[in-house]
């Protein structure tokens, strides 16, 4: 939900990065940093943004005012969190923890390159297959000479000699040079993928996001335009107690909760919510700055489309597809296109 996040997660992640480096690997292998995470952001104050201007306020906060506060909780957390091989450990909804972030981090993996955003996404896909390509020319180069070896020797071993091994994974995808040469955009890049690796979530997000869209188109066509749907979440959010939850049985137990016992009290902080967007409304509001990454992931799946020639890809299922196409491409059992043809087609359109 990049319209609306609590700026306060990225610095819990940190703060755990921080105090578990000096301990051994094996220590460290047996954290669950989801669960230590979740336990640390429960003790501590929500503190959701909308726009630029208020994701800086929030982290500046965060950073200066409340650093002993999260130094503390990251500490308790670490102290009481155990492994429990008992615990339910059944992961949360895939539809809780699914995110633009965590697709692109399970591209970067699939594709073999570190780092890269949505934009650099269909140039490394074009990279792996055409790496595919050479290393099948090259094995079957391989084979044809070793035969030919076999034949005027008459050494038949020289027929169970294994081709070079086939992987898409051999060529690097700088990240794009805007990224690089942007020190602030390299840094947002990293907060917008920084909690990619963790499976936690406010069980109240989505709720609350729900709740409020339903609210809104309730109300008349002119005042529902005042009325900004992350503006007014965060609003919710803000002042409702954080629920993180790390597996399927605790996201149930706390969703059931949060309409228990915040559910009138959610639905009075909307009506509150709603008032104060109609009454000031944020029209000139700059999105957070994580929303520029966001804005890249339709162009990138659109041309992704294009290569594999699918169109069933989107941001969720991209993973899934691209890896199934880089294994069919292995066998030769795929068509592609070039990135080139789609550029030429966008350009003469």
């Amino acid at each position: 939900m990049q319209s609306c996040k609590n700026a306060i997660e990225e610095m819990v992640i940190k703060e755990i990065d921080l105090q578990i480096s000096h301990l051994p690997q094996y220590r460290r292998d047996q954290i669950n940093l989801s669960e230590i995470a979740a336990y640390a952001l429960n003790r501590l104050p929500p503190m959701y943004a909308t726009s630029k201007s208020g994701w800086t306020r929030q982290r500046q906060k965060a950073a200066t005012e409340m650093r002993s506060q999260i130094e503390s909780a990251v500490r308790r957390a670490l102290t009481s969190v155990k492994p429990d091989a008992l615990r339910d450990s059944k992961p949360l909804p895939s539809q809780e923890v699914a995110s633009h972030a965590r697709s692109l981090s399970d591209l970067q993996q699939v594709l073999g390159a570190e780092n890269i955003s949505w934009r650099d996404v269909p140039t490394a896909l074009e990279n792996a297959l055409i790496t595919i390509k050479l290393k099948s020319a090259v094995s079957n180069t391989y084979m044809v000479t070793g035969k030919r070896e076999a034949i005027l020797s008459n050494d038949e071993t020289a027929f169970s000699k294994k081709p070079p091994e086939i992987s898409w994974k051999g060529r690097q995808v700088q990240p794009s040079s805007k990224l690089s040469s942007d020190e602030q955009k390299a840094k947002d890049f990293n907060t917008y993928m920084v909690d990619a690796k963790y499976e936690f979530s406010n069980v109240l997000e989505k709720l609350v996001l729900s709740l409020t869209y339903h609210q809104i188109q309730k109300l008349h066509p002119a005042i529902a335009e005042t009325v900004d749907l992350g503006e007014a979440t965060a609003y919710v959010l803000n002042r409702l107690p954080t629920m993180y939850a790390t597996s399927e049985k605790g996201y149930k137990e706390l969703r059931l909760r949060a309409r228990e016992v915040y559910g009138k009290e959610i639905v009075a902080l909307l009506k509150e919510a709603i008032s104060v967007c109609v009454e000031a409304p944020n029209l000139e509001k700059v999105p957070l700055p994580l929303a520029r990454f966001e804005a890249e992931i339709e162009e990138a799946i659109e041309q992704v489309g294009w290569i594999l020639q699918r169109d069933d890809i989107n941001w969720r299922n991209a993973p899934f597809i691209i890896e199934e196409c880089l294994n069919k491409a292995i066998n030769n059992e795929i068509e592609w296109r070039k990135r080139s043809d789609y550029n030429y087609q966008v350009s003469s359109n």
